[in-house]
């Protein structure tokens, strides 16, 4: 009797033991379930504010500056300022409006101009080169819209960062980032008005890049600690250029001055910014 009231005992404690890991496996279980689906609730609500970011984007690549400035400004209610970059994509839609403004009122002048000038029997070359000048300030505009495009068509809006440059510029940047630090092809404003669009190594300008002006001057060339060195061409908004070789933001080495027209002004060796030596023809 002893010994069945022992083995009854024994198989109630391994009934218990067996009950209690299984309770305990399931409460786990469901920690695990719960945190899971908070987990993939997480994931869905970021994949839904980058397509919603996305749609946004889509206007500002056709042209609706006004709508997607809205549509930003919008979306910052229900997310933290400076998450995925949306105040420098505002900054970029409203220089992209000023810039169109500009275009506008550039081409409007310029149609007022051209039938001006078709009543006349022949332009001047003092109208000729303001001609020229009006038509290179709309064919840089629509240049700086279809980089803008290849760039956000290529997602190289990444992560967002606000820096100091080595001359105290405040700068806004989107683009790849590592160790925390502008590394890879990204964009900047600086707090000049100015725009710098390439390639980054540490928070500098490295690489190729392009530099905009607010005055509508800018150079697409080489940069090298985070100075123009190298090759690269410095363009001015009447049509003027210079291509050649760049040191320490300055043109050094052998180079070409373009005038409006196209034709070549003054060439050959350069230093600090002068030419010491001309080309002989």
């Amino acid at each position: 009797m002893k010994t069945k009231n022992t083995l009854l005992y024994f198989a109630l404690a391994i009934t218990a033991a067996g009950a209690l890991f299984f309770l305990t496996k399931s409460t786990r279980l469901q920690q695990q379930l719960t945190e899971s689906e908070v987990k993939q609730t997480e994931l869905t609500e970021k994949v839904s504010e980058y397509e919603q970011l996305t749609e946004i984007d889509s206007m500002l690549l056709s042209g609706d500056y006004d709508t997607a400035i809205r549509s930003y400004t919008a979306s910052m209610q229900t997310r933290e300022e400076n998450k995925m970059g949306i105040p420098l994509r505002i900054a970029l839609a409203e220089k992209l409006l000023h810039d169109q403004m500009g275009a506008v009122s550039s081409k409007s002048h310029l149609e007022s101009r051209m039938d001006s000038l078709s009543q006349q029997k022949s332009a001047t070359p003092e109208e000729v080169r303001k001609y020229d000048s009006l038509n290179f300030t709309l064919e840089k505009t629509k240049v700086q819209l279809a980089r803008l495009k290849r760039q956000m068509n290529t997602k190289s809006f990444g992560e967002y960062l606000k820096f100091k440059s080595k001359k105290g510029n405040q700068l806004h940047y989107i683009g790849q980032v590592k160790n925390g630090k502008a590394n890879g092809y990204g964009i900047a404003l600086l707090d000049t008005g100015s725009r710098y669009e390439g390639q980054w190594q540490d928070n500098q300008r490295q690489g190729e890049g392009t530099f905009y002006w607010p005055d509508g001057e800018y150079y697409v060339g080489d940069y090298e600690n985070d100075k123009r060195s190298g090759f690269g061409t410095y363009y001015w908004p009447n049509g003027e250029k210079y291509a050649g070789e760049w040191k320490e933001d300055k043109r050094s080495g052998s180079g070409q001055f373009f005038g409006t027209d196209g034709d070549i002004i003054a060439g050959g060796e350069w230093n600090d910014d002068k030419l010491v030596e001309v080309n002989k023809r």
